[in-house]
């Protein structure tokens, strides 16, 4: 005779299950599994909630940060030498950075010219809200690839997409990466074009067409022109294909983006031989080799580590969970019985390595470069925000993405179908957690806009005015006064960028080498520039600039300049007027007045 258990359903119904049988267990689990369990649903509705509310914290702190620095005061110095291109390009001097000047390949990022020029003209000419527009309208475009790029790593497995979006979104929100929306710089531009690389390649790959590879090379070819690190993924990811993966189609694939992307890039470096008589951007040779000597090698010591080390704070969940990944992948190796024909994949770093497909190491390779590339090569001037160590973000997210992925197919392995109730009460508690380290950034930042606002500091660009602040004054002495003299006045000076902004049509004298090719291919001298030039007003160099100020100061042509101290004017730089200007006694007065003015006001 067969036993029997009563049990009481959800809802009141009764059900008489078999007894003593495992069979009979089984039919009562199934059962109860397939009923509606109010807790359970209740839970996973407050851990969608608590998501949905981590997203919108996430985009509050990026918000309230963004919109706290929207004033000219923000932009970089940089920021404004493309406003200065674009205004050359429209007014029919071509990629130039003096209106009468030669071609000069001075931006780094060429392609970042296609913003600067409409926005120019959109702005009339407004330099400072056109430099804030051509990197804050690349914000929210960013934004929008990301989301992208998460939902193709992550597939559709709902939870690795929704821990994804949790910790991709919490990383970017706490960092620094707001800042460049409201830079002026490339940097979001750049990291737009590498998102949709990968979002393109991901797509091409799917089919993997010779066509489809051509096409993805092709627009790989073009990363010189937006971030010339980014050749890296251009490169490694097609290599990688060809070299690691199995599919014959695949390797094809890869070929023909190689080919593409080879060939735009020759295209380019030619044209640029040509145009610019250089074929790289002229500051390669100012921030990856020693053109300044060692005084500038002092003053940024330490300081790729120190930005290296802040970057990684804000990322290094992500780097968390790709070598978490690893270890786990690790361990199911050492664990899995061995054959004969696979007994020297099971130690070292095949082990992990072949959980990675092709394109994944191709990303991977790439990412690591340009990092190393960033520590160990690049002098980090004006690289505020950690600025050249997000250019391979992207990369980097999408790596920690599919690392999540296989460690939740992994997770959800060892603990069997389906998932325990507690799942989605461990979220609910991780989610928790994010909120507390989001709580004070947000409040601090809400404190910031609060100020803002209240100080009325937002929204302003107009430079004219600006050139009166204490912030341009400390560093050029007299900036307003000196940018109301005619346009035939010649200024030489280190820092460029708000200086030619101001003065759009004089000759402004780069000696840093930036914009001047005759100081970037070789060390400046003081022999070559007074050769070339005989400008009437000389800003002397940053500080940092060591050898640069000796060579000046000791050059016999400095003879015919009066020189006042930065000491004596109260400001980083000194300056030095040529006796024989025209515009000597103007430029004196001004000396004068601006003296007198400091001392009286003592």
């Amino acid at each position: 005779m067969t036993a029997h258990i009563d049990t009481t359903l959800p809802g009141g119904e009764r059900a008489e299950l078999p007894a003593d049988s495992s069979a009979g267990q089984g039919a009562a689990a199934d059962l109860v599994e397939r009923l509606p369990s109010p807790p359970r649903a209740a839970v996973r509705r407050l851990a969608s909630a608590c998501f949905w509310i981590t997203m919108a914290l996430c985009l509050a702190l990026m918000a309230c940060k963004t919109a706290a620095r929207f004033d000219l005061t923000t932009l970089w110095d940089d920021a404004y030498m493309f406003q200065r291109y674009a205004h050359n390009i429209i007014a029919g001097h071509g990629i130039s950075w003096n209106p009468q000047g030669p071609p000069a390949y001075g931006l780094t990022s060429l392609a970042f010219i296609v913003a600067a020029v409409p926005l120019h003209l959109i702005t009339g000419g407004n330099t400072s809200l056109a430099a804030m527009l051509q990197s804050f309208v690349c914000g929210p475009v960013l934004l929008v690839l990301l989301v992208l790029l998460v939902l193709r790593a992550a597939g559709d497995g709902k939870v690795a997409r929704l821990a994804c979006f949790s910790l991709v979104a919490f990383c970017v929100a706490r960092s620094t990466l707001t800042d460049h929306f409201v830079s002026g710089m490339d940097t979001s531009f750049g990291l737009c074009f590498l998102t949709a690389y990968l979002l393109l390649a991901q797509r091409l790959l799917g089919q993997a067409r010779v066509a489809g590879g051509a096409a993805l090379g092709a627009f790989g070819g073009l990363a010189f022109s937006v971030r010339p690190e980014l050749t890296a993924y251009a490169a490694l990811v097609p290599l990688a294909l060809v070299a690691l993966d199995r599919d014959r189609a695949r390797r094809r694939f890869g070929l023909a983006a190689i080919a593409a992307t080879t060939g735009i890039l020759a295209l380019h470096l030619g044209a640029a031989k040509l145009y610019f008589g250089s074929p790289v951007p002229l500051p390669f040779y100012a921030k990856s080799t020693n053109l300044y000597g060692s005084g500038i090698l002092r003053a940024y010591r330490g300081r790729p580590t120190i930005d290296l080390l802040d970057w990684l704070d804000f990322f290094w969940p992500l780097f968390a969970v790709i070598a978490l990944d690893v270890l786990v992948g690790l361990g199911a190796r050492q664990a899995a019985p061995v054959t004969p024909a696979d007994e020297g994949q099971r130690t070292g770093h095949r082990a992990w390595w072949a959980a990675f497909s092709a394109f994944d190491k191709g990303v991977l390779a790439a990412t690591l470069l340009c990092l190393a590339y960033s520590w160990l090569f690049v002098v980090p001037i004006m690289g505020y925000s950690q600025r050249f160590y997000y250019a391979p973000l992207p990369g980097l997210i999408y790596l920690a993405c599919r690392s999540a992925v296989r460690l939740a197919r992994t997770l959800s392995d060892s603990l069997g179908q389906p998932a325990p109730a507690a799942m989605p009460v461990a979220g609910v508690a991780a989610l928790a957690i994010l909120w507390m380290h989001l709580s004070t950034p947000l409040a601090t930042a809400g404190k910031e806009l609060a100020g803002a606002v209240a100080a009325n500091r937002l929204g302003h660009f107009n430079v004219v005015k600006h050139g009166n602040t204490s912030g341009p004054q400390k560093y050029w002495f007299a900036i307003d006064r000196v940018s109301t003299l005619p346009d035939d006045l010649v200024i030489a000076t280190t820092e460029v960028g708000m200086l030619g902004a101001m003065n759009l049509d004089k000759t402004i004298l780069d000696m840093a080498g930036l914009n001047d090719r005759r100081f970037a291919l070789e060390p400046f001298s003081a022999d070559r520039f007074f050769e070339a030039y005989k400008p009437d007003l000389i800003y002397m160099p940053h500080p940092h600039y060591v050898k640069m100020i000796e060579d000046l100061e000791a050059h016999p042509e400095m003879s015919r300049y009066v020189a006042h101290s930065r000491k004596k004017l109260g400001t980083e730089f000194g300056i030095a007027i040529r006796r024989d200007s025209r515009y000597f006694e103007q430029l004196q007065q001004i000396v004068k007045e601006k003296t007198n003015s400091k001392a009286s006001s003592k």
